[in-house]
């Protein structure tokens, strides 16, 4: 009898073991559909990823273009500034020279009013003079000193 008590714990012990290898298995196979769906996201999420990769190198490409181009317009911006800047100083050498012309103007301008009075002033005393040479003048003078 002893054998058969021990057949009966031993079958259901293997039981028991037959059911948790059969649950093992289960899992086993559910963690398998797993790793395989998880493989299949991360395949498909490096696709898409590699996909924003090209995307982002043609626009990068696209950009580094448009800059040399910008890059070039500048250089050619940059010799406009420096011809602009020549002209300027050029511009102020001349309003530099214009306004010492302008000085200079004024001061002879004021020269010949101050020798335009003094002609003036000249052609009055010599009409005086003219005056006092006049016949008339020498008779009044006679008359005068008589």
């Amino acid at each position: 009898m002893s054998t058969v008590l021990q057949r009966g714990p031993q079958r259901e012990n293997m039981t028991i073991m037959d059911q948790q290898v059969e649950d093992l298995k289960e899992r086993m196979r559910l963690l398998q559909h797993d790793r395989r769906a998880n493989l299949e996201f991360l395949e498909a999420n490096k696709a898409s990823n590699t996909e924003e990769v090209r995307q982002l190198r043609e626009e990068n490409k696209a950009l580094r273009s448009q800059l040399t181009k910008l890059q070039k317009k500048g250089s050619s911006s940059k010799a406009d500034i420096h011809v602009l800047g020549n002209l300027q100083k050029e511009m102020l050498g001349m309003r530099t020279e214009y306004d010492a012309l302008r000085v200079q103007s004024n001061k002879c301008k004021l020269k010949l009013d101050k020798l335009k009075d003094e002609a003036r002033i000249c052609n009055l005393e010599d009409d005086k003079r003219n005056h006092e040479d006049s016949p008339l003048s020498r008779q009044i003078r006679t008359l005068e000193n008589r």
